[in-house]
């Protein structure tokens, strides 16, 4: 949930995607089919939607019968720019989880997911508290930035407050009630950069919106990021956990 992304909403045909969003992207639809979920669940419910990008990838392949994006950024043209810009899809939108809440109070199978989201308040609380269903069958996937270590002024234009630690993130969601089925960290590349960034302290003014490489360029990122994310996965099979940009989560409650 970068608030920039909504900047280039009126603009859909002539931006490109950061290479971070359709990895990212990527490695849900990973996680989601190596994961025990019985898929098509009833509900996908994405928290700090943004611009819908992901809940669409996921109505793409068809694995829900109902999607619903979440993000306090929308309001009545925001939604309306958003069901333009994807043919008025089968997502419906809500600006707070309480909303949702009261609205849609159906018990049914449900997967929540919570990308690059808890980072950005203050209190994780205030998302958490309301995260709860009475139905045993929901699942949460929740993936935040990793290692305060280098945190920076990108993160600060980011509206970041924090980075966490695989274990920080796993207290956070213990202490709230979550029992973790799986848990990582991806991109292990990325880390080294920005390491890197942080030593030479190189200032990134790059946000989501203001992606201006070329074709090339993004595709060699696309394709290192896969590489990187494919030999985590096979390390971890062998018991060999790497750390990376950012850590992962699946829990129940």
């Amino acid at each position: 949930m970068d608030l920039s992304e909504f900047s280039r909403l009126e603009d859909k045909a002539n931006y490109q995607r950061h290479p971070w969003e359709t990895s990212r992207k990527n490695v849900l639809h990973t996680f989601l089919k190596q994961s025990k979920i019985s898929f098509p669940v009833d509900r996908i419910v994405d928290i700090g939607s943004g611009d819908a990008y992901v809940i669409h990838t996921l109505v793409d392949k068809n694995l829900s019968k109902e999607y619903f994006a979440i993000d306090i950024e929308y309001t009545p043209d925001v939604i309306q720019q958003l069901k333009s810009n994807n043919n008025n899809s089968a997502v419906n939108y809500y600006k707070t989880i309480q909303e949702f809440n009261e609205t849609e109070q159906k018990e049914d199978n449900t997967l929540y997911l919570c990308m690059d989201v808890l980072e950005h308040l203050e209190d994780e609380k205030v998302i958490l508290d309301h995260l709860h269903s009475r139905n045993r069958k929901a699942h949460y996937f929740f993936a935040v930035p990793a290692f305060q270590s280098v945190f920076s002024s990108h993160d600060v234009l980011l509206g970041h407050y924090r980075r966490y630690t695989l274990p920080q993130l796993k207290k956070v969601l213990e202490s709230n009630g979550f029992t973790i089925l799986d848990e990582g960290y991806y991109f292990f590349t990325l880390l080294i950069f920005r390491n890197l960034d942080k030593l030479l302290k190189k200032d990134k003014k790059e946000s989501i919106d203001n992606w201006g490489a070329g074709k090339f360029k993004t595709g060699l990122i696309n394709a290192m990021l896969s590489i990187d994310f494919r030999i985590t996965l096979l390390m971890k099979k062998i018991g060999i956990k790497i750390p990376g940009l950012s850590c992962y989560c699946l829990c129940v409650k």
